[in-house]
């Protein structure tokens, strides 16, 4: 018997061996590598990856090649880690593009809780290809209501207690959050009780903040956009709820009005910018989805989203997304700009750490993957050196989500996820875009576009139309048809206006405009109506409603 059990033990273990073995060595070499640490380049590097992570690294001749190995010549390219976005919103047909572009690893900060852990699963599991994701579910909002002036998302849960919001957080917990988002319509107690669980659960706590100073005192150590740094200026104690728009809006104005960026006082930068980076607060600015019209970085990539919507093998993006990236340049943010680049330089000087996270959703400028080489282009335009800005595409990002044990640099013991590209980037840090090999967990990617490529699982969409204008707002009784025109947010391919609940032919002009026809049989009764679109479709929903005048006839 205790033969027998021996004689298993030992097949067993040989069997172990061999399968470790028979482990796919691969071997990078002849390319210069850029490391993400900081350190000087390694012209001429090899890298020995062994399974799913990094053997040995260094220059050739100083790293001895496995005879098994299955070399890759990378003579005149660089290596880079692979790309990391801190910052994104997630829709269904995101995927494909992030490796496309080299991001083998992206953060989910805010998405509908149980699509984006099963999305989640499918990348683990193999169900789905594409790149490492990294999720918090829906994020945690408070009772202080939206800064932006308007309401909160139709999916967003309102914690108004201490005990509501650490619910809250224990529930994404349960599911496997790998962090914790925040909104800044948490009050000041409510934040400190996640920072509280964020530190008995080892997860970081990233996400909007009302006053980075008195945020980071309390220690978060993620500063997510520059209105918080705005405010922390405005309001040095922190000590009132101040919207990210200066002055605070008394009536139905509508956005924008004044950014508090544009009222700050460089000559302040100092005494905040030596506290938050003695700190050690990651700062993320979000430069594409909120700057980029105010440089002609905006134009430039607008431009290039045009060409690139009409690429035959993105049949997965959807029509009315492509229509968005092909649509004239809308306008953004300018004021302020300048403070902003003022700012980020400072901090990069100092020390600070500066990342690379686009807010990647549907937007015109905000592409998955390609936004974050403009990201870089934009933080080398304010002033950052191009290996600080590597640093906050790879290693600083991990470290800033609690995945820098196996992310983010190339070194022994981590996994081994690489961007080949053509070019030198401290030279030029728009070559970053010159993808030429993508390799994640020790495989080289497949990186070409399947226009017929389908998420398994759909996205739960909600998204709500607006309605901002009517025009006209009346018609005479008995008079002819009337044709409408509706500006506001929200609208699909597939939206209709109702009028009395009577669905009238209705023309999509764009996601912000529609014009819809009030047939003269419908204009006999004096009397107020109500109007209001609908998205219709599996994924439709309603706007609110607006009143249409039958007037009597003069």
């Amino acid at each position: 018997m205790r033969s027998w059990i021996g004689g298993l033990i030992v097949a067993v273990l040989l069997g172990v061996s061999g399968a470790a073995a028979q482990q796919r060595v691969l071997v990078l070499e002849g390319g210069t590598l850029i490391d993400g640490t900081g350190r000087a380049p390694i012209p001429d590097a090899v890298v020995v990856v062994e399974g799913s992570r990094i053997k040995a690294v260094g220059r050739r001749g100083q790293v001895p090649v496995p005879a098994n190995g299955n070399v890759i010549n990378l003579t005149g390219r660089t290596i880079l880690p692979g790309l990391l976005d801190i910052h994104v919103h997630t829709q269904e047909w995101h995927f494909p593009m992030f490796l496309h572009y080299g991001v083998t690893t992206f953060a989910d900060l805010d998405n509908d809780t149980a699509w984006i852990f099963a999305e989640r699963e499918m990348l683990r599991n193999g169900r789905m290809k594409g790149p490492r994701m990294f999720v918090a579910g829906g994020k945690l909002y408070g009772p202080l209501g939206n800064p932006g002036g308007g309401p909160l998302p139709q999916n967003a849960t309102v914690n108004r207690t201490v005990d509501e919001a650490r619910e809250h957080m224990r529930s994404v917990e349960a599911l496997g959050a790998d962090y914790l988002k925040i909104d800044d319509t948490l009050t000041y107690d409510q934040l400190a009780a996640v920072i509280e669980e964020g530190k008995r659960t080892g997860l970081k706590v990233i996400g909007h903040t009302q006053n980075i100073r008195r945020a980071a005192r309390m220690g978060t150590r993620f500063m997510e956009h520059m209105d918080t740094m705005a405010r922390s200026l405005l309001d040095p104690d922190g000590t009132k709820f101040s919207l990210p728009w200066y002055p605070p809006r008394g009536g139905p104005v509508e956005l924008p009005q004044v950014a508090s960026e544009s009222l700050i006082n460089p000559k302040q930068f100092p005494p905040l910018i030596d506290e938050l980076v003695k700190l050690g607060v990651y700062v993320n600015p979000t430069m594409v989805a909120e700057w980029s019209a105010a440089t002609p970085r905006g134009q430039q990539l607008r431009n290039e989203a045009a060409q690139i919507s009409k690429d035959p093998g993105l049949g997965f993006v959807p029509a009315k997304q492509r229509e968005v990236w092909s649509g004239p340049l809308v306008r953004g943010r300018r004021d302020g700009y300048a403070n902003v680049a003022a700012f980020l330089r400072e901090y990069s000087e100092a020390g600070g750490k500066v990342v690379v996270g686009t807010d990647s959703s549907g937007g015109q400028v905000t592409i998955p993957g390609l936004s974050a080489h403009y990201e870089m282009q934009m933080l080398a335009d304010v002033g950052i050196p191009p290996t600080k800005i590597i640093q906050g595409a790879t290693l600083w990002n991990a470290e800033a989500i609690g995945k820098d044990k196996d992310l983010g640099s190339v070194e022994p013991g981590k996994l081994a996820d690489f961007t080949i590209i053509e070019g030198n980037p401290l030279a030029d840090i728009s070559v970053t875009k010159n993808v030429r090999m993508v390799i994640k967990e020790g495989e080289v990617m497949d990186t070409k576009y399947d226009p017929k490529w389908v998420n398994p699982i759909p996205q739960p969409y909600t998204t709500l139309p607006r309605i901002r204008t009517l025009s006209p707002l009346m018609a005479p009784q008995d008079g002819p048809a009337v044709t409408l025109e509706l500006e506001g947010t929200g609208f699909l391919p597939t939206a209709v206006v109702r009028f009395d609940n009577v669905d009238l032919p209705t023309h999509f002009v764009s996601s912000t405009k529609l014009t819809a026809t009030v047939g003269a049989q419908l204009l006999h009764n004096v009397g107020e109506y109500p109007l209001y679109v609908v998205n219709t479709g599996t994924h439709g929903n309603v706007s609110q409603s607006k009143s249409f005048l039958v007037n009597f006839k003069n």
